[in-house]
């Protein structure tokens, strides 16, 4: 079942913009001045999301007119508001583009006096980012961000590495502790942490049988829903080198829960048994009777990465014990006979990523795997396994241009929808691990919307 949560999301995001556009500290510079400084109107501007919102304050006195018209170029859209007004907002604003906004005095319909500029907006979603991620209440810092629709209306967010430690000021205490995993449950705009396996509160969510100090621990893959069961892939990581890159992959778990009450009844192995660098579960489909999990695949990681994508399939009466894996023309029980899914080798896809389905199409969201690139990209199949076609350029991350920060594992959460938009997120993090203390945005994801229309046209 989708999960809407627009209505209560606009609330709080018109209630957010209203309280930033009257707050002197968070007001910009008044553009709309000519060369002269000689203005008419002090203006301040605003974004989030896709939305540009304006608030103005008149300060020519004595220039006859009977309302405002406010143009934006991108898109094309001109409104009219009465002369009492001092606000408006503008949607679907094109992120990191110049936009031209001109505010005119109208009088008999015509412009008496008109003043323009440039804006660009940055397109990040700060609002729904305070709600998943908050200060306090939730997990407070992460990455991760896969998610999964519940049939009750609520969504649960996997995190890997993450923080439930309340937040001051944009600091954390160096006290706080850091979970393997996580997970977040939303339910209509209200989030909490799930942790403490086994009862212990310094446990993860999800603890390896055999490793309550966590040793060896979780990081989520995928997951996905079938009945009244919920179904989790988490891989087994261990540090078998040196430095915060020294972690290895052993194997994949499926963990499965009750539903509504998320409570683990069963952790089994998946049965593929083959080479370790072949991570399934790293994306995860249900479709129709068959549960679809992929795997992503390093050819070569380093500075020019190489990766590929295999497909197996199963069915819910066998997930613990019989896939089938797509070799190029059809399915076989052989894992090694499994090929590379064709139409992505243009992009090195990341270790996380994932597939859905939107509107009768299979979408594949990736962020590249080349480091920092901040290039995240979208395909689509006409079916789960491929081939997959229209490679599309839907957002490139800023905060690599920020030292020491760096961006990775994009991630569609298709269930949250607005206005023709699906929300994706990316992860953020630091090289500097004393940064996650002192400010915590240098580890907390970004949130973006992505036109459905530009993911599915040619």
């Amino acid at each position: 079942m989708k999960h809407h949560p627009k209505n209560r999301i606009l609330l709080v995001f018109l209630l957010c913009l209203f309280i930033s556009c009257h707050d002197d500290n968070n007001k910009k510079q008044n553009p709309f001045e000519n060369g002269s400084g000689d203005a008419f109107i002090k203006v301040a501007n605003i974004s989030n999301a896709d939305t540009l919102y304006l608030s103005w304050e008149l300060t020519d006195t004595k220039t006859e007119f009977d309302h405002y018209r406010i143009e934006v170029n991108k898109p094309n859209v001109v409104k009219t508001v009465g002369k009492n007004e001092r606000a408006c907002f503008f949607t679907h604003i094109p992120y990191d583009e110049l936009v031209s906004v001109s505010i005119s005095l109208v009088e008999n319909d015509k412009a008496v006096k008109t003043y323009s500029t440039n804006v660009r907006i940055d397109g990040l979603d700060r609002v729904i980012a305070g709600i998943i991620i908050p200060d306090q209440g939730g997990v407070t810092a992460g990455d991760g961000m896969y998610s999964i629709a519940l049939p009750d209306g609520r969504s649960i967010f996997l995190m890997g590495d993450s923080y439930i430690g309340p937040v001051t000021n944009g600091q954390r205490s160096t006290s706080d502790r850091m979970y393997r995993n996580t997970y977040i449950v939303y339910d209509d705009g209200q989030v909490s942490a799930i942790y403490g396996a086994n009862g212990n509160n310094n446990a993860s969510a999800a603890v390896p049988p055999g490793y309550s100090n966590e040793q060896k621990w979780y990081w989520p893959g995928h997951g996905f829903v079938d009945g009244n069961k919920l179904y989790i892939f988490q891989t087994l990581m261990y540090q078998g080198g040196e430095g915060m890159w020294g972690f290895m992959y052993e194997t994949t778990h499926i963990l499965e829960y009750d539903l509504p009450s998320l409570q683990l009844s069963k952790n089994t192995p998946i049965p593929f048994t083959g080479s370790p660098d072949i991570h399934y579960g790293m994306a995860a489909l249900k479709e129709g009777d068959y549960m679809y999990i992929y795997a992503q695949v390093d050819i070569e990681n380093d500075m020019d990465p190489i990766s590929e994508v295999l497909a197996a399939r199963t069915t819910a009466s066998g997930l613990y014990t019989d896939w089938q894996y797509y070799n190029g023309s059809g399915w076989s029980a052989n894992a090694s006979e499994a090929v590379k899914l064709s139409g992505l080798a243009s992009v090195p896809v990341s270790s996380q990523f994932n597939v859905f389905k939107l509107r009768g199409k299979y979408v594949l969201l990736t962020q590249s795997k080349a480091f920092n690139s901040g290039e995240i990209y979208t395909f689509i199949a006409d079916n789960p396994y491929g081939p997959w076609r229209n490679k599309k350029l839907v957002f490139k991350t800023y905060e690599q241009d920020t030292p020491h920060l760096f961006t990775y594992n994009a991630m569609a959460h298709p269930q949250f929808e607005k206005d023709g938009m699906i929300l994706v997120s990316y992860n953020v993090n630091t090289e500097v691990f004393a940064e996650q203390f002192s400010d915590v945005s240098t580890y907390r994801p970004r949130f973006f919307w992505v036109e459905i229309d530009k993911i599915l046209n040619n």
